[in-house]
């Protein structure tokens, strides 16, 4: 897997299982070229989340692990951050005093609801309600100008849960939006391994990202060392396929090839 990137990479500063150390031997076992770590930073109280008091330690942690491997691996310092309409400012002042590669921004929250991982409200209304919820908070995430990447775009699915009726309007509304305001897609491995069995965003969005020239990014979404790197094969042959040629890098949120 020379040449390969895996940006989305959890550590048990947050909800991963396995240390910074030992998610960098798996990335360099598995043939990585480069690899993030981007643990949850969420400023809505969840036991998913880093704590504010473990930030000093992530960044020392990440720089430590990048000159130790240097030889061995590229190790970049990225975040995943809930987009939580209404606290822009809060966001961005948090993000201005760390020294990210890349922010990927994902909307877990539907105002109070965690649909994420809580699946008690699923039902209380449509699913293509859900749908225009979810794709609007991704639309004002990427207006916000506080992130570099979007994360797991169709998310929402996890559950196996799908509209009523065809939503491609909404989702290509969305994607010019992320266009316009130059920002990266990820294609998310993790997906194949919830309940919707099926890379986040699917084959179908990926292939309207390449119609609107959106750049992406390969991401493992890896919580343990094992999901590292997952399914990187078919994920790279479908973005050949698609029309795909370089995977995105990012250095002090400066965005390469």
């Amino acid at each position: 897997m020379i040449g390969m990137t895996d940006y989305h990479i959890h550590s048990i500063l947050s909800d991963g299982k396995n240390t910074h150390e030992e998610m960098i031997q798996a990335a360099i076992d598995k043939g990585l070229d480069e690899i993030g770590f981007s643990d949850h930073i969420c400023l809505n109280p969840v036991d998913w989340s880093i704590a504010r008091v473990d930030l000093p330690v992530m960044v020392e942690q990440v720089q430590l692990l990048r000159d130790k491997y240097r030889d061995q691996i590229t190790i970049k310092l990225g975040a995943e951050v809930d987009y939580l309409e209404g606290r822009e400012t809060e966001i961005a002042q948090l993000l201005s005093s760390l020294p990210l590669d890349y922010v990927i921004g994902s909307v877990h929250f539907i105002d109070d609801w965690n649909f994420d991982t809580d699946k008690s409200l699923y039902g209380k209304w449509s699913n293509n309600h859900l749908y225009q919820r979810y794709f609007g908070l991704i639309q004002k995430a990427a207006q916000s100008g506080l992130f570099d990447i979007i994360g797991h775009l169709d998310i929402i699915k996890k559950f196996r849960i799908y509209p009523e009726t065809d939503q491609s309007a909404l989702i290509d509304e969305t994607l010019r939006i992320i266009k316009n305001h130059d920002l990266v897609v990820e294609l998310n491995t993790g997906g194949y391994d919830r309940p919707c069995a099926e890379f986040t965003p699917s084959p179908t969005i990926i292939e309207r990202c390449f119609h609107h020239q959106i750049p992406v990014t390969l991401t493992s979404d890896a919580h343990r060392t094992s999901h590292v790197a997952r399914h990187f094969d078919s994920a790279a042959e479908l973005l050949r396929t698609v029309g795909y040629q370089d995977l995105v890098r990012f250095t002090n949120r400066q965005r390469h090839t």
